[in-house]
């Protein structure tokens, strides 16, 4: 998924779910951050601190990053591809079961095991990050669902095709999606079999109906628009439980006028790109279209106002000959450290814990 779901849609479903705005707004900020921590590397302060952060995405065209084996792995499985931990009722060597445990499924226990765990440890001091991260991870079940986090040739595509939803079959974008230019994105992404790459971004547009073969011949129906509203519900109910501390709390429906809305929403925002989208959905929460009311809600990836900046007072990813940062008691408080070390915390967690527990070995 993209900006308007990772920042927008969960910000929306914590309100919903009874979150107040400054939480709902560092749980929505965290969720999206996760795609753009893609640096990584030592903070060095001009009194001696130091802060060393890890990254919890990769450019998705970065072949050269993305073809590291080790590091792909420490990336794409915790935070983007959530195993599913299925095992095929085909898979007979020891290759296929392990390959079917790691392919990515949507809502899978893994992925309420993860959530719940947040819920239920609520005294850590970046708790708010910690579940925005999961709630990342969680909604992309369903979006990255059928592709698994590593390189594999599991994830190569014979061929891709567009369904001529009437949503946007007459629109300008549908021949924008079946233009030579993208079947060309596929093919250039396609080289290096990692996540969804063959796929380009359709697995992240919400109002898309698509379908793909398999270079080993299965064949996958892929309706977003349904998908992503099951994934507002499941996050929705999350947030309720996250507000009310108990993980055992009955699912239950969105409420019919925001349900109605979001899906409406999620049909007809028609757009390539998530960042073309999100204005349209911080326009409709700004103007009170759901039924928590108006809020004023933004997002600043980089430069002034930004986490890092309020932390650092630079940005050290896009400053030119400075080294060394200055140091303020309030760092170790910052939403930015919180973000790197629950970024570290959720690795760990993931990697180490939930999965070594299901018994799968990833890291």
């Amino acid at each position: 998924m993209q900006i308007d779901f990772h920042h927008a849609v969960t910000y929306i479903a914590c309100r919903l779910a009874g979150m107040e705005h400054p939480q709902a707004d560092i749980v929505a900020h965290a969720a999206q951050y996760v795609d753009d921590a893609t640096n990584d590397g030592p903070l060095d302060f001009s009194t001696g601190q130091r802060y060393v952060r890890v990254t919890s995405a990769h450019k998705t065209l970065d072949i050269s990053i993305n073809a590291d084996r080790a590091d792909n792995r420490l990336v794409w499985v915790p935070f983007h591809f959530l195993p599913g931990n299925e095992i095929p009722a085909q898979a007979r060597t020891p290759d296929e079961i392990f390959l079917g445990r790691m392919v990515c499924k949507p809502n899978s226990l893994l992925a309420q095991t993860m959530v719940k765990d947040c819920i239920l440890k609520q005294t850590l001091p970046f708790s708010l990050h910690r579940f925005g991260i999961a709630l990342h991870t969680y909604i992309d079940t369903w979006a990255h669902q059928q592709f698994v986090g590593m390189i594999s040739d599991f994830n190569r595509l014979d061929s891709i095709a567009i369904d001529p939803d009437p949503a946007y079959a007459y629109a300008p974008i549908f021949e924008d999606l079946t233009s030579s230019s993208m079947r060309v994105k596929q093919f250039v992404a396609g080289h290096l079999p990692v996540g969804h790459a063959a796929a380009v971004t359709f697995p992240d547009m919400p109002f898309l109906r698509w379908r793909f073969i398999r270079q080993n011949g299965e064949r996958v129906v892929r309706d977003n628009p349904t998908d992503f509203l099951n994934a507002a519900v499941g996050m929705f109910n999350m947030a309720r439980r996250y507000v009310q501390a108990d993980p055992s709390l009955d699912g239950i429906d969105l409420p019919d006028g925001d349900k109605a809305l979001v899906d409406h929403m999620i049909r007809t925002t028609l757009s390539i790109e998530g960042e073309n989208r999100h204005p349209a959905w911080l326009e409709a929460i700004r103007e009170g279209a759901f039924s928590f009311g108006p809020a004023d809600v933004s997002y600043i990836e980089q430069g002034p106002g930004s986490w890092k900046f309020e932390a650092l007072g630079a940005d050290p990813d896009h400053e030119t000959g400075k080294e060394l940062f200055s140091y303020t008691d309030g760092f170790l408080q910052s939403n930015w450290k919180y973000f790197h070390d629950t970024v570290q915390y959720h690795r760990l967690y993931i990697l180490h814990e939930l999965l070594s527990a299901a018994g799968v070995c990833a890291s």
